[in-house]
């Protein structure tokens, strides 16, 4: 096949780039502004929009494909990690080419803030740690972005939004590819970096930002804030030495990160596994019954049966004798009540 026959219609191409990608020979990625400090313009966007059309053709674009479009697609917007997108494509080992916008094509986006909302929903995407993770795609997935981006999607757009995926292969496909180099790591801290933007743009990735930090987390952090902070007398409860060592084995390795809140997607994966729920199981359960029982003066409602987790409450809130003493009185009236029975 020619090369003007490989090459999108309209487009111009650039010197090529000699990537390889698993199952790709030959593919295609379109830019906007060559310059990596150049701002979002009219250009990018209409880079931007043609990603999105190309990666959503199903005539044109294989899984593959279609996934270097998106990711390009991303670089559009934040060309700052073009660099680091194309040597992490490289680093896979196949062939994509780079090709831009020419002057003649650009156009003025009539709605930059749609664009904005696409470009968050593409980079939460990319973020998605596991499988059941990426096949678990939500309402506020997509929701989310166009809310920060301050555009109101018509009726109906919520169908144009999944489309981009049409399948979980086309996801996984570009989840994958996503775990290149430094691919993540560098669209992350160019999202950072774009948090101090103002406007439409800005607030899609300062949105962003705030969905990804601590993500896939919940359980270490609430162990972290009710307990670990408060240096709670239940973290020296023999029964839990195990949970308490994995514990602050993971606290280590977090706090040791370079960006702590992002530890499950930039830190090293082999870690990744100290901040699982099924590490400290007890503590997490202990952190969030605290939580939930934070305005009550008692730890348990009279009459009930107390339980391990409730134990170490009462022993976190300073009322262990009160919860052992209404633990007994329990066992005897229950007892007294089988005996007159």
């Amino acid at each position: 096949m020619s090369t003007e026959q490989q090459c999108p219609k309209n487009l111009s191409i650039l010197p090529s780039v000699d990537i390889s990608i698993t199952g790709i020979k030959d593919a295609d990625m379109i830019l906007g502004e060559l310059s990596s400090s150049t701002a979002s313009t009219n250009r990018n966007y209409t880079a931007f929009q043609l990603s999105l059309e190309r990666g959503n053709n199903s005539d044109v674009a294989s899984a593959g494909q279609a996934a270097i479009y998106y990711i390009g697609g991303i670089c559009c917007l934040m060309p700052e990690v073009t660099d680091d997108v194309l040597e992490g494509f490289r680093q896979g080992g196949g062939r994509v080419r780079v090709v831009r916008v020419p002057d003649s094509d650009v156009v003025a986006i009539p709605n930059q803030k749609k664009a904005n909302a696409f470009f968050g929903w593409l980079v939460t995407m990319l973020y998605k740690n596991t499988n059941q993770d990426i096949s678990n795609i939500t309402g506020p997935d997509f929701k989310a972005p166009s809310e920060a981006a301050g555009y109101d999607p018509p009726r109906g757009e919520e169908n144009e939004i999944l489309s981009l995926f049409g399948c979980l292969k086309h996801l996984f496909c570009y989840w994958e590819y996503g775990q290149l180099g430094r691919i993540k790591e560098s669209v992350l801290k160019g999202i950072l970096n774009h948090t101090k933007d103002g406007g439409s743009f800005g607030d899609v990735c300062s949105h962003v930002a705030k969905t990804l930090s601590w993500k896939h987390m919940a359980g270490f952090c609430n162990v972290y804030k009710t307990l670990v902070l408060s240096d709670s007398p239940v973290l020296g409860f023999h029964g839990l030495a195990h949970e308490v060592e994995n514990l602050y084995r993971a606290v280590n390795a977090v706090g040791g990160s370079e960006m702590p809140q992002f530890f499950r997607i930039l830190g090293d994966v082999s870690k990744y596994h100290l901040v699982d729920r099924s590490m400290f199981p007890t503590l997490i359960a202990v952190s969030e019954q605290i939580m939930r029982t934070a305005g009550e003066v008692n730890f348990r409602p009279a009459g009930s049966r107390l339980s391990e987790v409730d134990y170490h409450v009462a022993m976190h809130r300073n009322q262990f004798a009160d919860a052992v003493e209404a633990h007994v009185m329990q066992f005897v009236n229950d007892r007294r009540q089988g005996d007159e029975g």
